[in-house]
Order: structure tokens, then sequence, then C-alpha cells
């Protein structure tokens, strides 16, 4: 017949497993919520990083539509100068014989430089 000391022995050591696994199952409820806080904290910073990156975009996207509208405006003002100049160029219906000698000089002078021949060589011998 067992004695009572074994008999507490057994209690004491049923006791200390009963302790042992209450202590693993609380540190498994304390892990669980560790890793919970890390995922929601996980979470929170993903949201913020979107949130962020939302609005780098827009600021981008407002930059580079006043880019576009400087660029546009610039070159509308551009192109009035251009058809002023082309306005002012065309008021004038006959060339004079000074404009006509001036534009045959430079006729001749692309010539020879697109051929090679320079004034005072015989054709086609480039210097």
């Amino acid at each position: 017949m067992p004695t009572s000391t074994s008999a507490d022995a057994r209690w004491a050591d049923a006791a200390e497993v009963e302790a042992a696994i209450a202590s693993v199952l609380a540190a498994e409820r304390a892990a669980g919520a560790a890793v919970e806080s890390c995922a929601a904290q996980a979470q929170a910073r993903v949201q913020q990083a979107h949130e962020r990156a939302r609005a780098i975009a827009e600021r981008a996207a407002q930059r580079t539509a006043r880019v576009r509208n400087i660029a546009a405006a610039r070159l509308a003002q551009r192109l009035a100068t251009i058809e002023r100049e082309r306005a002012a160029l065309t008021e004038r219906a006959d060339p004079d014989a000074g404009d006509l000698r001036r534009l045959q000089a430079a006729i001749e002078q692309l010539a020879d430089a697109l051929t090679g021949h320079a004034p005072g060589l015989p054709a086609g011998r480039a210097p």
C-alpha cells in the first residue's frame, strides 16, 4: 500500500505540472498578444506609408501641372512673338534691290559652303 508521502509527492508533482502548463499557456497568450500588437503597429505603419506616398504623388502632380502651365504660357508668348515678326516681315509686299542682292549673296555663300567651294579656288577644291 502506498504511503501518504508518496501520494503527497504525486500530488505535488501534479501541482507542479499544472503550474508549468498554466505558465506555458500564459506565456503563449502573452506572445499571441505581442504578435497581435506588432501586427497592428505594422499595419499602422503601412497605412502611414500609403498616406505619405499619396501625398507625395499629389504634390508631384501639382508640380507637374505648374510646370506644364508655365511651359504652355511661355510657348504661347513665343508663338505670339513669332507671329508678330512674321506679320511685320510680310507687310512689305515687294523686296527692294538691296534685299535681292543680300539674298543672292546668302544663297551663293550657302552653296559654296555646301559644295566645299571656297571663293578664289577652282570649283570642287575645298581648302
